[in-house]
């Protein structure tokens, strides 16, 4: 405690009388708080070091240049990641989920996909080829073929019903409620070859749509024999060689194997292989990582991309989408483009109608 007095200030006016004398006044002063501790450089702006930026980047490439001595080429190529530093983050945002975190800590890479299996026809759809002739006289009674279909289904006791029947130019698809199996499929083939309206013999085994999977080859000598530089590998060697392996014995190809080498000067080579699988692709999940021999060298199946091309409609005739999800009202002629079906284009089309008034005239 200590002392002091205050000064007051003096009144307007020349009277000395009014001015009262001077009262010491004490104050109780608290002791000041003791300073907080200095933080150190770690401490201060803790959270910002978790954002990159692009000095930060740039010195992380460098460090990623220099060779380091003691470490693999796998321990390096992955990102380390610091537990203290992940635990810090949560206790600074305890809200931010496990993937926030990794958004923050830089973890968030996701790993590419390789997209090797088409997206075919559902399994729903029981395909029965033939030919355009036959597609014709049965598609004009399909109503009355889905309730006689219908029938020996129920007859049979079975849960598969027929919803509607389609055609294009190689067949028909019986589209169903549920994934049809062999029984089913018995009855529906059955009845299609005993109809009046088709000619049995031109008339192929019904079956279930398949997707196409996409796979390679690697590892494999462009030229199979090491004394003859002139004899170059075929896809039919190719066909050969997937025969007499038992990796490929449940495994159909969908085309023929195309074979390139993998760079002008080399003596290697590369075979595109398409096999006919699933949606999910379960077939082509076998194969991948898989190898085998071919001569003297060991060659490896991996994944590929996959190059479907460009779909075709049947019923706009444009390109870019398939005939189920044309968005048109009614359909086009392949023709003349007139709104009408292909078949009936001598009937409806302006340049192949019947015209009496031309000359010559049109019958």
């Amino acid at each position: 405690m200590f002392q002091f007095t205050p000064r007051i200030p003096a009144p307007n006016g020349n009277n000395k009388k009014d001015i009262s004398k001077s009262n010491l006044v004490t104050i109780n002063k608290t002791p000041p708080r003791p300073p907080l501790p200095a933080k150190s450089k770690k401490e201060i702006n803790t959270i910002s070091k978790y954002f990159h930026s692009k000095k930060n980047s740039v010195k992380n490439n460098n460090q990623l240049s220099k060779p380091n001595s003691g470490k693999s080429y796998a321990q390096t190529s992955k990102p380390s990641v610091n537990t203290s530093e992940v635990l810090k983050i949560k206790e600074a945002f305890p809200s931010l989920n496990a993937q926030k975190i990794d958004q923050v800590n830089g973890q968030n890479k996701a790993k590419p996909r390789i997209r090797m299996t088409t997206k075919g026809p559902l399994r729903k759809h029981v395909i029965i080829p033939m030919s355009s002739d036959n597609v014709s006289s049965f598609m004009k009674n399909s109503s009355v073929h889905v309730a006689n279909i219908n029938r020996s289904l129920r007859n049979a006791k079975t849960d598969v019903l027929v919803d509607y029947i389609c055609s294009d130019n190689t067949g028909i698809s019986v589209v169903v409620n549920k994934i049809a199996q062999q029984s089913e499929m018995f009855i529906i083939d059955n009845y299609v070859k005993n109809s009046n309206d088709v000619n049995s013999l031109q008339v192929e085994d019904a079956c279930l749509p398949m997707s196409k999977s996409y796979l390679k080859i690697i590892g494999i000598p462009y030229y199979p024999y090491s004394d003859d530089h002139q004899t170059k590998l075929t896809s039919n060697d190719i066909k050969n060689i997937l025969k007499q392996n038992h990796i490929f014995d449940n495994i159909s190809l969908a085309s023929k194997p195309r074979v390139i080498k993998v760079s002008p000067k080399s003596d290697m080579a590369l075979v595109w292989i398409d096999i006919w699988d699933v949606q999910s692709g379960k077939n082509a999940k076998m194969l991948i990582n898989r190898c085998f021999n071919v001569g003297n060298f060991i060659t490896t199946i991996r994944g590929t991309n996959m190059n479907p091309g460009v779909p075709l409609c049947k019923n706009c005739w444009k390109w870019g989408h398939a005939t189920l999800s044309c968005r048109i009202q009614g359909a086009r002629c392949v023709k003349c483009n007139g709104p009408h079906k292909s078949e009936h284009h001598r009937e409806f089309g302006w340049c192949c109608k019947a015209n009496d008034k031309t000359n010559p005239p049109k019958l």
